[in-house]
């Protein structure tokens, strides 16, 4: 840990989840890495079937492994018109390890001919931040709006081109990353973790 800095691993491969925490985080004392920097190439699976205990089992694996704090994060795309889904799966949907623009596609084909206001769906988020000995705590976020008939935009990443959160004209792939952090599923759930952290960060002070 840097002199007077908590780190913290997040528990993914995704860097662009980095570069969104890093800023949201970026007035506190914490640095942020990914935890295969520090660990090696890994891949932490995710076998349950809700993203809050998704993301308390990755910042436990994460923590355990590195002997450092870890946050688990996980998050996803739930479509009306889908049933939920893709809910857990979303970095799924395609099969592992495929591009977001196959995914991206596979979205649109499977509600090709939905009728704009049938395209209702949610981004959510969520949180967990352990230590090697425990789960220190967990913190959720939303983001409601629809599905576009086609990609826009060449920010974000995931199924951020096809996204327009409710209040917005723009897809989360068109919008700046301040405009995204602030009506954001992950910039929710961040923002919440923000006002716990200074209360955990302080025995370690």
């Amino acid at each position: 840990m840097s002199e007077g800095f908590r780190l913290i691993l997040l528990a993914t491969n995704n860097r662009g989840k980095v570069v969104e925490l890093e800023k949201l985080l970026a007035d506190l004392p914490v640095r942020v890495a990914l935890l295969s920097d520090v660990v090696g190439a890994m891949d932490i699976p995710e076998p349950f079937g809700t993203f809050r205990e998704n993301a308390a089992h990755k910042a436990l694996t994460g923590a355990r492994l590195s002997g450092e704090w870890a946050l688990g994060e996980d998050s996803g795309l739930e479509v009306e018109a889908l049933g939920g889904r893709p809910g857990v799966y979303s970095a799924r949907l395609a099969g592992k390890g495929r591009p977001d623009a196959e995914r991206v596609a596979l979205l649109l084909q499977l509600i090709e001919g939905v009728l704009p206001e049938r395209r209702a769906a949610r981004f959510r988020c969520a949180l967990a931040l352990a230590s090697p000995a425990r789960l220190l705590g967990q913190w959720e976020g939303r983001s409601d709006g629809q599905i576009t008939q086609r990609p826009r935009g060449t920010g974000g990443f995931g199924f951020d081109p096809v996204f327009v959160a409710e209040g917005m004209d723009r897809t989360n792939a068109e919008l700046s990353t301040e405009e995204k952090n602030r009506i954001s599923h992950r910039g929710e759930a961040i923002r919440t973790l923000r006002e716990a952290l200074p209360g955990l960060l302080a025995p370690c002070s």
